[in-house]
């Protein structure tokens, strides 16, 4: 039996936090939670192959074509963003019209939103549990044809509607299986700042124990695999040639012994690997009672391979981070942190929110001024937003506007919205403004050029900077008002330059592969771009009385929706704490753990 796996391309959206050029290019990554999906389907003695149309820059038409050349039993797609459902469900629906192939869906918006993804008649089964112990018990009914009741965390079709299953027992991150990275394109994966040849990310750890308003993750507690285990990770990396591993997990630093063991480690075993990862930046002093930078986490760190760390400054203006609830401020105490970790020869990467709650053009200019003097290699600039599963939402869409956006995103009943952003008198407009100037006030440094000379391990490393700067100074910002035919016409030529040189590009993430790529479709994004004349338009109070009395009206009668939650819970967790007979506050409490450990497979296909 066989099952392939499809990975579509997806795109910038209007919505998106990040200007579309860093969209485009902050990286090409593996899906991993497909590589737990490998792990599942060969224990149940399937074969797997995958199809990584973005790594590849293969066609729809192509991969159709070799997929049915394969002839597998099932085809697994994965619903892991609700921001890139779209581009996924667009590739869905072409295989179930062109195979007939009976489709699984998994990930993480399928286990949040499972009645609304299966909404979709191109997928006929959706995961809402972990891919490496589903579908061991999934196949075998599958190829039998029955017994799907006896599988738990299920969702399929039967007479006529969706039938769910019941809530599997939980299993601790610790007690998960590597994933398979056989069937990844590896030599093809990069991040925009990674160095090395047959790069990869990983999942150390699952949660957050952090209360951040703009997360989704926020408050989901804290669940992560041992060092040793993550060390042998690394060396199953090294034995598929693999030299580079970026942790994805937000706090990979936040239990100080398990940090210190996984570096040390590394060294003894003498990994030729390096690594990165994400963090807190108090989680690299708040050990230490004086608020001091902890030298010999540091220091253990860069000794044992971790290359770059990945901070959430996020704002330079301590009252907008309190309106965050970040839980940090601009101290002299993080300066000397991140002093600290340059000086061990650990590159920084800065994440910093442009239009936070509570900002202003003073608090942003504050922001990137405090993101210039700090001693970080990089600074990534993200516009905030009203993101799904995050208290935001809660509070900006469904509480003042009545209408569950996301939700009815997923289900295709409306189309791509600005969000709200009542937290602030700036504009997207403004926003994405503010955001580039911050881009090229950063890296455009003439010391800071030189340093990062210095630093480049590889002649693709230089071209890859010179290429995305060039890109993100050409490609016109979205929303724009541009009535003048002048300046839409200089518009629509920046369009198509950048669009053309795109074409160069190793990955297929820009909209001109989304319109076929090669020079036509640079031509047909000038052309778009030559007919826009007013901006995106932005979901107000009286559009989402508008949306909402129309679905309403069409709306089939149906089981009421699962209440919005400010974090991420999935309806087979809400099974499992309602099973055990827990009160509002101890369901609330148990959601916010196994809420965060959720995400780790990111589902099943």
């Amino acid at each position: 039996m066989k099952l392939a796996l499809v990975y579509p391309p997806f795109f910038a959206k209007g919505f998106n936090e990040n200007l579309p050029t860093v969209d485009d290019e902050f990286g090409l990554f593996p899906h991993i939670g497909f590589g737990w999906v490998a792990r599942g389907a060969r224990a149940a003695g399937w074969d797997v192959r995958l199809w990584d149309a973005p790594a590849t820059k293969m066609p729809l038409e192509r991969v159709v074509s070799e997929v049915q050349d394969w002839s597998p039993d099932l085809v697994g797609f994965s619903a892991h963003a609700c921001q890139t459902i779209r581009d996924m469900l667009s590739w869905a629906r072409t295989f179930k019209a062109h195979t007939g192939l009976p489709a699984l869906v998994g990930g993480y918006e399928a286990k949040a939103y499972p009645d609304e993804v299966l909404s979709h008649r191109c997928f006929d089964f959706l995961c809402g549990g972990e891919a490496h112990t589903f579908l061991p018990e999934f196949l075998p009914a599958f190829e039998r044809g029955r017994d799907y009741d006896k599988v738990p965390d299920l969702v399929y079709r039967a007479g006529g509607g969706l039938k769910k299953t019941f809530a599997g027992p939980h299993q601790s991150f610790r007690d998960y299986p590597t994933p398979d990275r056989s069937i990844f394109p590896n030599d093809r994966y990069y991040s925009h700042i990674s160095q090395r040849r047959k790069f990869t990310i990983g999942m150390s750890e699952v949660g957050c124990p952090y209360p951040c308003s703009f997360c989704c993750m926020r408050l989901s507690g804290y669940d992560a695999r041992t060092a040793e285990q993550i060390v042998t990770e690394m060396e199953e990396c090294i034995a598929l040639g693999i030299r580079e591993i970026d942790w994805f997990d937000p706090l990979m630093l936040h239990d100080r012994e398990r940090a210190l063991d996984i570096a040390r480690e590394v060294k003894r075993r003498k990994l030729d690997i390096i690594w990165s990862c994400r963090s807190r930046v108090d989680s690299l002093s708040f050990h230490k009672s004086s608020r001091e930078p902890d030298t010999e986490l540091i220091e253990t760190l860069a000794e044992g391979g971790c290359r770059r760390i990945y901070f959430g400054i996020e704002s330079g203006d301590d009252q907008v981070l309190k309106n965050m609830m970040k839980g940090q401020t601009t101290t002299d105490s993080l300066t000397r942190t991140l002093k600290c970790v340059d000086e061990a020869g650990i590159m920084s990467l800065g994440f910093f929110i442009v239009g936070a709650p509570g900002d202003t053009r003073e608090s942003v200019e504050r922001t990137v001024r405090y993101s210039l003097q700090v001693p970080i290699t990089y600074a990534q600039y993200q516009i905030a937003i009203i993101k799904p599963h995050t208290e935001l939402e809660k509070r900006h869409i469904v509480e003042e506007t009545g209408f569950d956006y996301w939700r009815e995103y997923v289900k295709g009943n409306v189309d791509e919205y600005l969000l709200p952003t009542p937290w602030t008198e700036m504009s997207r407009d403004d926003l994405e403004q503010l955001a580039r100037e911050a881009y090229f006030r950063f890296y455009a440094r003439p010391g800071y050029a030189i340093r990062m000379l210095r630093r480049i391990e590889s002649t693709e490393e230089l071209v890859r900077y010179a290429r995305v700067g060039f890109q993100l100074l050409l490609r016109p910002l979205r929303p724009k008002n541009a009535k003048s035919i002048v300046t839409r016409g200089a518009r629509a030529t920046a369009t198509f330059v950048e669009a053309a040189l795109t074409l160069l590009n190793p990955g297929a993430r820009h909209p001109v592969f989304k319109e076929g790529g090669g020079l036509r479709a640079a031509l047909r994004l000038a052309y778009d771009e030559l007919s826009t004349t007013a901006p995106r338009p932005q979901l107000t109070k009286e559009i989402a009385e508008k949306l909402r009395a129309r679905i309403e009206a069409t709306r089939e009668p149906v089981e009421s929706p699962r209440p919005i939650h400010d974090r991420y819970v999935t309806v087979f967790e809400e099974m499992r704490a309602a099973e055990n007979g827990e009160t509002t506050p101890r369901v609330r409490k148990r959601l916010a753990v196994v809420g965060g450990r959720g995400r780790a497979g990111d589902g099943a296909a």
